[in-house]
């Protein structure tokens, strides 16, 4: 449901962040890595409506006070955990600012579940949760493989712990397209590494390697925007689902 604030506004910044989002998908699938001009230009366009919506239609001061509160509460949490999760790694560059344009265009929406109110929270933790479905397709994947006899680890010295990683994270296939190895060779030895890479090292090898899906999370930021404003937020419908 779009707010009651700036509802004509509010409807083309939500616009703006679907385009931008479908945008940066399709450049960091194609060219594994995004434009900083998608971010820029769908910054300025979000933020000049707002002034527009500011300067051109009436709204009650309480109306206008909260918008501003939401506002700066969406952009003082995002911006600092997009950062802090980009320098620890946990996704890249472009994740980051796509969190903190979302944050700036869409400070606020009405949402029946919800843990906290902010969007691009909402959007990060929909997302994450959609990174999911990764694991579990690669444990069925895995124990399929098993069911039907292959020695996965074949030839390699691993401890149970590592193993046990391997097989949420990857499954073993010929690399190809958008992938990264969970393996590398260490004194001529196959060893699992688990910090995705590229796989240069087997780059002409004819087996199977380890390797995990190389998807962009931008895609399953753009999915858990979708699906923040179509069914809101994920993580508390799966809270409220739980028995008290």
């Amino acid at each position: 449901m779009i707010p009651d604030i700036f509802p004509p506004m509010y409807a083309i910044n939500i616009a703006v962040c679907v385009a931008m989002l479908v945008v940066a998908s399709l450049m960091d699938i194609r060219r594994r890595e995004v434009s900083d001009w998608v971010w820029v230009i769908a910054g300025a366009v979000g933020i000049g409506v707002m002034v527009i919506g500011v300067a051109y239609i009436p709204v009650l001061p309480v109306q206008s006070d909260e918008s501003v509160i939401k506002y700066i509460t969406s952009i003082c949490i995002t911006a600092p955990l997009a950062y802090i999760a980009y320098r620890w790694g946990l996704f890249g560059g472009a994740d980051a600012k796509a969190l903190v344009v979302i944050s700036i265009l869409v400070p606020s929406y009405q949402m029946q579940y919800s843990i906290h109110g902010i969007p691009a929270l909402t959007v990060l933790t929909n997302a994450s949760l959609l990174t999911i479905v990764n694991l579990l397709h690669n444990v069925a994947r895995n124990s399929l493989a098993m069911l039907r006899g292959k020695d996965l680890f074949d030839g390699m010295d691993e401890p149970l712990h590592r193993k046990m990683l391997a097989f949420m994270l990857g499954f073993v296939t010929r690399p190809k397209g958008y992938m990264f190895a969970l393996e590398e060779v260490r004194d001529g030895r196959r060893v699992l590494s688990l910090s995705p890479k590229a796989y240069s090292d087997f780059a002409g090898h004819d087996g199977e390697i380890w390797v995990t899906q190389a998807l962009p999370f931008i895609i399953y930021i753009t999915i858990g925007f979708v699906i923040m404003l179509c069914a809101g937020d994920l993580l508390a419908y799966l809270f409220h689902s739980l028995p008290v």
